[in-house]
């Protein structure tokens, strides 16, 4: 058996060293990915309670006027309704479906004062 030199065993522990490097940056990279995973997965979560909240608030109103007697409380709750989703409602495509006239883009005209 030949003797490695010094510089051998040099280069051989900085071969080591190399692997063991691109080992731990692949396993952070795995880990990085989970983390991420699971954050989308909390997220997702979250925007659909959120939606289900909405549903459920949407569904109680509708529960709610049905259970009117008087037609003109039902105009009434209706029109009020309208009225807060006509302030509330920003994006032409949501106002559509409540049956809402679209809103004109605010222009520019005046320039902005610094």
């Amino acid at each position: 058996m030949t003797k490695r030199t010094p510089e051998q065993r040099i280069a051989d522990l900085e071969e080591r060293r190399a692997k063991v490097e691109a080992k731990l940056r692949a396993e952070r990279e795995i880990i990085v990915r989970a983390k991420r995973r699971e954050h989308a997965k909390i997220l997702n979560r979250k925007r659909k309670d959120d939606t289900r909240r909405k549903i459920l608030v949407g569904a109680l109103w509708f529960e709610q006027i049905a259970q009117l007697d008087d037609q003109d409380k039902i105009e009434r709750a209706k029109r009020r309704l309208m009225e807060k989703m006509n302030r509330f409602l920003t994006r032409n495509g949501d106002r559509k479906l409540f049956g809402l006239e679209p809103i004109e883009p605010v222009s520019d005209k005046n320039p902005k004062i610094k």
